[in-house]
């Protein structure tokens, strides 16, 4: 009986030992799942920030393409489009990606060739092409992974109005150029006659002296215009507006070229209500007078010029266009030679002369005073045009200058 009971109570301590040794386990491998379980949870947050990050960024990239003002485009190895933003679809058309490679869409050999060297490697300048009548300039840049291109990155502008204003800054240089080359071949001229004998004539010399006089007049001119030109298109040259009477500012003007008319006996009328106002930078206003008066004094040769204005009621028909009320419209008239049609719409560019034949006789201008009109008038909000007047010889030039008046 005692040794039952021994045997009961040493298997009674073995279960025991067993069970505790069994609930250590259960314990230890509790803990590591709940560690387990716990990573899993940490790497499922970060998995899911990362997915938010990588939304996030991919809607970014989205908008950044759609704000660029440049057409982007992503090309893969194989010459497939795997990324173009709207102004690269503006540029090309539209396309369905899974479709399309670049060559098919672009059509543009010089554009393949610069995707596959930069394929290869190679570090490409940017290059120029056309393409629907406009002027376009890519960049290529290499797309890696693990150090290796798996795709290029095209970045497209219209460089158009640039390739135009670098063709006009050349034209501007030639006829510059040009302009400088008369006057200063005359007063070489003139000066190495002198230097030849010319100098001691009593007769001759002040001729030639006040002709002198005549060609650095010209050239100062040409100096002063250019540079007023390039102030006002710069924006440099801010206009200082305040309310005058415009008759004031024609007989102003009237009275300084009064004497070039009266050389021509020709007449200069002014016929300007004097109850007329217009807001304006005086300054400014003057050299518009100037200019088209000076114009049109020296191509008329009988007759005479008009100066008139007058405030639309409504809307009112100037020649060929229609002005608003809230704006004074100015005309200068004269009985001159007259504009040819074709060249009416070109007057107003730089440089720009009518057929050098019809100016025979006449002096020779910078070719700048009715840009420089031009560009005054517009800068009050105004415009500028030139009519034909019917089949008598002689042209009106019209521009409009803001009323001081608040028109309701």
């Amino acid at each position: 009986m005692q040794l039952s009971m021994t045997v009961w109570w040493g298997i009674t301590a073995l279960l025991t030992l067993l069970l505790a040794i069994q609930f250590f386990l259960y314990r230890q491998k509790k803990k590591e799942l709940d560690l387990q379980i716990s990573e899993n949870m940490r790497l499922e947050s970060k998995l899911t920030d990362t997915r938010r990050d990588l939304a996030e960024l991919n809607a970014r990239r989205k908008k950044l393409l759609a704000a660029s003002t440049q057409g982007l485009i992503i090309v893969e190895r194989d010459g497939s489009i795997s990324s173009a933003n709207k102004v690269a679809k503006r540029i090309f058309g539209k396309f369905r990606k899974e479709e399309i490679t670049l060559m098919r869409w672009t059509r543009q050999h010089q554009l393949h060739e610069l995707v596959e060297h930069t394929l290869a490697g190679e570090k490409m300048p940017a290059m120029y092409f056309n393409a629907a009548d406009k002027v376009l300039e890519a960049h290529a840049r290499s797309i890696k992974e693990n150090r290796e291109i798996v795709a290029v990155a095209l970045a497209v502008s219209d460089v158009t109005e640039l390739q135009k204003l670098s063709q006009s800054r050349r034209y501007f240089v030639t006829n510059i150029s040009h302009e400088l080359r008369t006057p200063l071949a005359s007063l070489q001229l003139l000066t190495e006659t002198l230097l030849n004998g010319a100098l001691d004539d009593k007769e001759m010399a002040p001729q030639l002296v006040e002709k002198m006089a005549a060609q650095v007049d010209t050239l100062s001119q040409l100096a002063q215009e250019v540079l007023d030109l390039s102030l006002i298109e710069s924006g440099r040259a801010p206009l200082k507006m305040a309310p005058i009477p415009l008759n004031d500012i024609a007989q102003t003007q009237i009275e300084r070229l009064s004497l070039q008319a009266e050389r021509k006996h020709l007449s200069l009328k002014v016929e300007i209500p004097e109850d007329i106002s217009v807001l304006v930078d005086q300054a400014m206003i003057n050299r518009v007078f100037t200019n088209l008066v000076h114009n049109a004094i020296k191509f008329t040769e009988q007759g005479g010029v008009t100066v008139s204005a007058q405030m639309p009621n409504g809307q009112t028909e100037f020649g060929s266009r229609e002005v608003e009320s809230g704006w004074i419209v100015v005309g200068i008239s004269d009985t001159g030679i007259g504009i040819p049609k074709d060249d009416l719409p070109r007057i107003f560019e730089r440089f720009y002369k009518v057929d050098r034949a019809r100016s025979v006789g006449h002096e020779s201008g910078t070719g700048l005073g009715l840009a420089i009109a031009k560009y005054i008038v517009e800068a009050h909000g105004g415009e500028i045009w030139a009519e034909g007047n019917g089949r008598a010889k002689g042209t009106t030039f019209y521009f409009t200058l803001p009323t001081d008046e608040i028109v309701e």
